[in-house]
Parts: structure tokens; sequence; C-alpha cells
């Protein structure tokens, strides 16, 4: 065996120029594979750390009805006492916090001027215990429980032409689809503006304390939903903390239910879905070209070499053992691209990771394709791991040695005699 793997080395560096071009496009292939895979993976866990860090939580309890009509932010299904329900529910070892929260239609009114929005009533001493909001405040501060003030996000306040100490008028929809449009309209001062990463809680949503927005809203004491936040979010902690939350609210209301974030976010799911159907398209292309490479370098090798394998014929070398040289020269290819290729594309991603892409540099029509499709927006950070790393070395070393068994065996099926008369 050592014999054929130095005869093989000796082979695959006698032409330099073509084992290298070779050699070039197995590893930036596998390098571009790496690149590509980690950055899809990077935008999955990155939009569902934006949802659950900014906008859904892990779970979330409705009165029963309301989740049929979210999108229309109805009025009047409401959850009555939720202070008690949250308390009851953090008692279960999954849970870690829960908040009573209201979604409203709202505006926000400056000068001749007025931007639609989503209002969100908030619990600002438990808020911080679901989400990471109050981390991302990049001017002003976080709101106080008793606060007439508002929190906004950076693209709105961008929208609107507001900066932290602003007065502005908040027109405060009471009615619900189906009614006689009714509003309130409120002045607070802009407390806070915030940067969660997330488009479109950034660039909609207008945070306020749940006291002032359930008293412009004519709703004291009532919410229209609770969030539940999990020490977990794993699928198997997903699922047994949602039974035991359906269980609890059983016994307190049975009219109130609990989805999970992945119920409510089809949308999200569908396209993460179709990524990965891309991701495995990309995995097949990247081998195919490593493969073509190897096939077409290893057929010119037998067909320059012919009267070379006439020769190791002539002087008893066998088939299967002609057959492995050419296997062996291939796989030698395939190894060291395989292993630049690991190399690049994981320094590659690992920068990205580190440092981000900036998508925001790419161009406006760019940058709202990438937003309107995932919760992400200004900087994509991918995701790459050690397996990813193994998967491709492995499958690259593996695709170049079942590339040059066509060849190889082709230089085994040669007739001595016809291939000694070559010239």
């Amino acid at each position: 065996m050592a014999t054929f793997l130095k005869l093989a080395f000796r082979n695959v560096f006698r032409f330099k120029r073509r084992t290298l071009i070779t050699f070039l496009a197995v590893a930036l292939g596998l390098a571009i594979l790496i690149i590509s895979v980690s950055l899809l993976n990077g935008l999955d866990r990155q939009g569902v750390g934006n949802l659950l860090d900014s906008q859904t939580s892990h779970l979330t309890v409705y009165q029963k009805g309301y989740q049929e009509k979210r999108d229309d932010l109805p009025l009047n299904i409401t959850i009555a006492n939720w202070e008690a329900t949250a308390a009851a529910l953090k008692e279960l070892p999954a849970v870690a916090a829960a908040e009573g929260r209201i979604h409203f239609g709202a505006s926000i009114i400056k000068g001749m001027d007025e931007v639609p929005c989503r209002g969100v009533g908030i619990a600002p001493g438990i808020d911080p215990d679901l989400f990471k909001v109050k981390e991302s405040i990049v001017a002003g501060e976080w709101l106080e429980a008793d606060d007439n003030k508002i929190l906004i996000g950076k693209g709105l306040a961008a929208d609107v032409g507001l900066v932290v100490g602003d007065l502005v008028t908040v027109r405060i929809i009471t009615s619900t689809k189906g009614e006689d449009f009714s509003w309130n309209a409120v002045d607070f001062t802009v407390k806070g503006i915030y940067d969660t990463g997330n488009p479109a809680v950034d660039s909609q949503w207008l945070i306020m304390p749940l006291g002032p927005a359930a008293d412009g809203l004519g709703l004291p004491g009532l919410v229209t939903e609770i969030a539940v936040r999990l020490n977990s979010g794993d699928d198997e902690t997903l699922l047994s903390a949602k039974l035991q939350v359906e269980e609890r609210l059983a016994k307190i209301d049975p009219q109130l239910e609990a989805y999970s974030w992945k119920e409510l976010s089809g949308t999200f799911l569908a396209i993460s879905a179709a990524k990965s159907e891309r991701s495995r398209m990309i995995i097949m292309v990247m081998l195919l070209v490593a493969a073509i490479g190897i096939i077409n370098t290893m057929m010119m090798a037998v067909m320059e070499r012919t009267r070379e394998i006439g020769m190791l014929s002539a002087m008893g070398m066998k088939k299967r053992e002609i057959r492995w040289l050419f296997i062996l020269e291939g796989g030698i290819i395939g190894l060291f691209g395989a292993l630049a290729g690991c190399l690049v594309g994981g320094l590659a991603a690992w920068h990205l990771e580190v440092n981000g892409w900036n998508i925001g540099g790419m161009g406006e029509t760019f940058n709202k394709i990438t937003t309107a499709v995932y919760p992400i927006k200004d900087v994509l950070y991918a995701d790459v791991s050690p397996g990813l790393i193994v998967m491709t070395f492995v499958l690259g070393t593996l695709i170049s040695i079942l590339a040059s068994y066509y060849p190889a065996s082709k230089a085994a099926k040669l007739n001595p005699i016809t291939a000694l008369r070559n010239i």
C-alpha cells in the first residue's frame, strides 16, 4: 500500500498546473458551500432569536377566539385578572416569567404628519425578564410603571423625526374591526429609542406602560395576551411546557388558550423550510463542481498516460491495482482540496459569525426584501459549527474518491498491447 501511495503522490504532482486547477476548484467549491450554509443557518438562528427576544416569547396565552383575529388587534376579547394567572404559570418549573400585555392600533402625530403604528402596553418591571428590548435601548432610558412616556423603535423614530424628550400626540384606536371608528388622543414624551434588530418591532411598535395604555383604551385591569418565557427554548421543553401551561389554564379559566411561537410564526417557519431545501441544493451543486473537476482531471490523466498504463500492465500490475492507483490519485487531490476548502471556508464563516455581513450595504431594495422575509436587518451573522466543517471535509473527500472511480475503471480496462502502441 505504501508503494501505491508513493506512486500516486508522484503522479499527482507530475502535472502541477492541472492538479492545481482541480485543487482550487474543489477548495473553492467547498469553501463557498461552508460560507453559504453558515449564512443560511445564521438567518434561522438570528431570526428566531429576534422573534423570541422582542416579539413573541416562547408561549402566548389568549382568550379563546383572539388568536384567529389577532391581526385585527381586537380589544373586545381580553383576559381579566392576568396577574393571578401569570403568577400561577410562574409556579411551573419550565416557566421563567410571564407578563400581561395589550396590543392595539395607534398612530403617532407630530405636526402635520401622522404615522400608523402598533401600540404595545407592557409591565416595565416584568418585561425585561421576557424580552430584550431594554437591552436594545440606544438613546434615553427604560420605562417606569407610572410613566406617562413612551419608547419607540429606531426606524419609527426616523420616519416621524423624533428624538428623546420630544412631546408627541398618540392616537389610540379604541374600536374593534366592524365597529364605528373611535379613538383617544393622548400626549406622551419620548423617553427612549430602541433598536432590537427586528424590523417589524423597530419600525412599527410604540411601547408604553400598561397602566396608561389600559386607561387610554378603557380597559382597566385587562390585557389582550399573557406572554410566557421558558427556561429553555428547545423543542422538547417547548412541547412539554405548552402541555403543562394548558393543564394549568384549564383549572384557572377554560376559555384561555396557549400557543407556542411556532404556531404563531407560520410564515417565518414556511420560509425557513424553503430555505432548507435551497441549502440542500447548494450542497449538491458545490459537490457536483468538485466531482466534475476530479473526473475531468483523472480522464485527462488516463488519456495522457495510456502507454504508461500499458507498460504497468505488461509488467504484471493487475487491473484492480491500476484502478486503485488512479482512485488514490483522485482521493489525494480531493483530500487536500477539501482540507484547504474547509480551512478557508471555516475562517471566512467564523469571521462572518463574529463581525457579521452588512446587508444594509447591499442596497435599499435588497435590504427591504430581506427584512420583509426575515425578522433581521442591517447585519446578518453567520452560524458555523464544527459539525458542518467535518461534514464538508468528509463529503468532499468521499465525492473525490467516488468521482475517480469511473476514470480509474477506464484505465484498468485498457488492453495492454493497444495501450503500448499508443503514441
